[in-house]
């Protein structure tokens, strides 16, 4: 077995052959990285004229002139086959090495262990703890801080309709839908000179959340790499639609209104619902109205392999009511069962096991959808066997 170096239409025809493909571990991804001046190879074990394995390799950190190697997502091989592992990664220590490198960092995009909606462990489900046994073995070493998710949230799609899917929704999560399509939200794709929108939103959310945006380069970057595997989608309120919708309730309520002779607690709901409707009316007339639209939420989405994934999004707190977020996610899941992708990725939830943690209410949101928790393997390191090496270890134990 010898490693090789692929270009980058064979490596995205390796890649589709892998049960654990992922849109990291492509040429679209490594372009994208490219256009953000970072340093990408693309390798293969190869045996015989096949290639058994592959990986995108991109340059990372530095540690005392010394380079960091990140196999994002892991490699595209098949993870049971221990001597497979091996040689492959003895191979690429080697050519770390070779190039100035002292560390591999990879976080398998396989399961750890099967688990339900709640994140509880499926009792004889799935695992791949012969797998962490085998990384350790080769003297990977697991990290504490993973760059990538630990834990996805995902939703199961293949051979089922619209109609079942959204049927399993909880009820509260219909009813966001339902009500945002009745109050005349709307769901458009935006192009890259249209990404300043989807960047308002996300940097007002990350700031009131307390996380760190994405830059412009990025999402433009990601825009330009994977052209049609990646959409921007925008969640809008069409300002006469949502009055339409309103002066229209208020109207069937003022009906019943008249219909109703006397006094009795039905009539009184029914003026206390014209009232809130008149309020209604009066808040749209302050919203930030452009063109005709307000923004209420973005989302960005992968289209890749079996999958759509949710990677990253943002909405205004204030316009919450309306859920655009809601629809945005049905959008994407309808375009996912139409076009035969197996499963909805909503990507990354933390402490879902802690109520009171201020992440809580992402897993909630995603929860909403009925899917399951996916634990993934995290991140391990191995190091060249060489003082440098050494040192960083140490160091990354003694942190």
């Amino acid at each position: 077995m010898k490693l090789v170096k692929l270009d980058k239409i064979e490596f995205n025809k390796l890649a589709n052959n892998f049960a654990c493909k992922n849109f990291f571990q492509t040429s679209y991804m490594g372009d994208s990285l490219e256009l953000r001046r970072k340093k990408v190879y693309y390798l293969g074990l190869e045996c015989n004229g096949k290639i058994m394995a592959a990986t995108l390799l991109v340059e990372g950190n530095t540690f005392l002139g010394n380079k960091t190697f990140i196999a994002l997502k892991g490699f595209l091989i098949d993870y049971n086959n221990q001597n497979l592992i091996k040689e492959f990664t003895i191979n690429l220590l080697k050519f770390i090495k070779k190039n100035n490198g002292f560390k591999l960092i990879i976080d398998p995009y396989i399961i750890e262990v099967e688990r339900d909606i709640d994140g509880k462990i499926v009792v004889n489900g799935k695992n791949n703890y012969a797998v962490i046994n085998s990384l350790k073995k080769m003297g990977f070493v697991k990290t504490k801080n993973n760059t990538q998710v630990k834990y996805n949230f995902c939703l199961d799609l293949a051979n089922k309709t619209e109609e079942e899917i959204f049927s399993n929704f909880k009820a509260s999560t219909r009813n966001i839908i339902n009500k945002s399509i009745r109050e005349g939200v709307e769901i458009i794709d935006l192009k890259k000179d249209e990404l300043k929108e989807f960047k308002k939103i996300t940097e007002d959310t990350c700031k009131r959340r307390g996380f760190a945006d994405k830059t412009m380069e990025y999402y433009q970057s990601m825009y330009d790499a994977f052209k049609n595997l990646v959409v921007f989608k925008l969640a809008r309120l069409n300002i006469k639609k949502y009055l339409d919708y309103l002066n229209m309730t208020k109207q069937d309520y003022l009906e019943k209104c008249n219909n109703i002779k006397g006094n009795n607690k039905k009539k009184d709901n029914y003026l206390l619902e014209i009232n809130n409707i008149n309020k209604k009316i009066e808040k749209a007339k302050s919203l930030p109205i452009s063109q005709g639209y307000v923004n209420l939420a973005a989302a960005m989405f992968m289209l890749y392999g079996d999958e759509t994934i949710y990677l990253f999004s943002g909405s205004y707190d204030e316009l919450n009511e309306f859920g655009g977020q809601y629809l945005i996610q049905w959008h994407i899941i309808k375009y996912a069962i139409q076009h035969g992708y197996k499963r909805h990725n909503f990507f990354g939830i933390m402490n879902f096991d802690n109520k009171k943690d201020k992440n809580y209410g992402i897993y909630l949101f995603k929860r909403g959808f009925n899917g399951y928790v996916e634990e993934l393997l995290g991140e391990y390191a191995i190091y060249t066997k060489d003082f440098v090496g050494l040192l960083a270890k140490i160091k990354d134990r003694i942190r």
